[in-house]
């Protein structure tokens, strides 16, 4: 009987090909929705992640936008609530790298990592302009490479009269956390939007607020410290070239802490008793004091002259307690932060004995009712 002959080595690996070509491929998605806007618009959107069943721990990519746009990040719920670390570095014109990274294997939940703030050129002409998501780089928890994709942005602008001073529907932001919501006397506040001027007036309910920065697209200032704390507030901001005006709610205090980056979490900025800055590559011992820096702690003992740099100590009326990794630890000091504006709250804490080294130790304080959002305090 005659054998039928054995295929050649070369068909096996191809059909091998084959059948490894058609096995689909899982990405983990950046997604950002495409917009529509009219100049001097402030259009606000989600950057958001799905990891599509992969396990990631880590992220790197660079966000690009068109010369008609200018973008601001601030870090989502999500992204607040992992134990991940952000880093973020202008690498060139209107270009933003963004590291997420951590120093566990914990994975990356999915959701918002960003609120995407895009501020529209006045000038723009209408037409479609683009916002890009490159050079997508993720990994697993052991340091694994992981398909990534990002498709392409797209913000339709309108053809439409332009908006002379816009905000976006966020309102006003803590300028240490980036988070909006109430309004307390003495806070520092950003505001991020379309100012033609760039040196506006603001007013909460007819009361000066002097601004501490300005450009055409971001105002920092600081509240009034005699606004009263009984009703919702209504902020107008006044530029040569229109005016706007923002209804905020009011608190008593609305505490968080300043941070080493840009978008309100992470490393915080603080300093270690030796006045070196805190960092994974300096950390703090245990034992030592800190000083962490803050706004939104509400009133003094007394009050201070809005604008005015606070010359000596004044502690909060209001008790500040803290929490170094969960365990509690001794406030020494919280009040004015002598040399800085009134608005600036400084914070002295103890580093508590026995804790781990950690170079991204969770901190919070307390002010009465409230609690700052998390940063992170490097410790040996």
């Amino acid at each position: 009987m005659r054998k039928c002959p054995k295929p050649p080595v070369q068909a096996h690996w191809s059909a091998c090909l084959v059948v490894w070509t058609l096995l689909p491929a899982y990405s983990a998605v950046l997604s950002l929705a495409d917009q529509v806007g009219s100049p001097g618009q402030v259009v606000t959107t989600s950057l958001a992640f799905s990891s599509e069943g992969q396990t990631i721990s880590g992220l790197q990519f660079d966000l690009e936008w068109d010369q008609a746009l200018d973008l601001k990040l601030v870090a989502g719920d999500p992204l607040r609530q992992s134990t991940k670390l952000l880093f973020t570095a202008s690498i060139a014109p209107r270009t933003l790298r963004c590291l997420i990274v951590g120093m566990n294997k914990d994975v990356l939940p999915d959701g918002e990592l960003f609120k995407a703030l895009l501020v529209i050129d006045p000038k723009a002409a209408p037409g479609p302009v683009q916002l890009a998501i490159t050079n997508t780089v993720a990994t697993d928890p052991y340091g694994q490479s992981v398909p990534l994709q990002a498709p392409v942005t797209n913000v339709q602008i309108q053809s439409s009269p332009p908006v002379t001073v816009g905000f976006p529907s966020t309102g006003v932001l803590n300028a240490a956390s980036l988070i909006p919501g109430p309004v307390s006397p003495g806070e520092i506040v950003t505001l991020f939007g379309n100012l033609p001027s760039t040196l506006p007036l603001l007013f909460f309910n007819g009361k000066p607020a002097p601004v501490l920065y300005a450009d055409l697209n971001q105002v920092n200032v600081i509240v009034p410290f005699g606004l009263a704390i009984d009703a919702p507030a209504n902020l107008e901001v006044r530029t040569a070239d229109g005016s706007a005006i923002i209804p905020v709610p009011v608190a008593p205090v609305t505490p968080a802490i300043f941070t080493s980056g840009d978008a309100g979490m992470g490393q915080g900025a603080i300093f270690n008793q030796d006045y070196t800055t805190n960092s994974p590559s300096n950390p703090a011992t245990e034992g030592s004091i800190v000083t962490l820096y803050g706004t939104g702690f509400g009133m003094l003992d007394s009050q201070p002259v809005d604008g005015r740099i606070a010359d000596h100590a004044v502690r909060t009326q209001l008790g500040v307690t803290a929490s170094i990794a969960g365990v509690s630890a001794e406030v020494t000091y919280a009040g004015a932060a002598p040399g800085l504006v009134a608005g600036v709250v400084q914070i002295n804490v103890r580093v508590p004995e026995g804790l781990t080294p950690n170079l991204a130790a969770p901190v919070s304080l307390t002010v009465g009712q409230a609690v700052t959002p998390v940063v992170t305090v490097a410790i040996r």
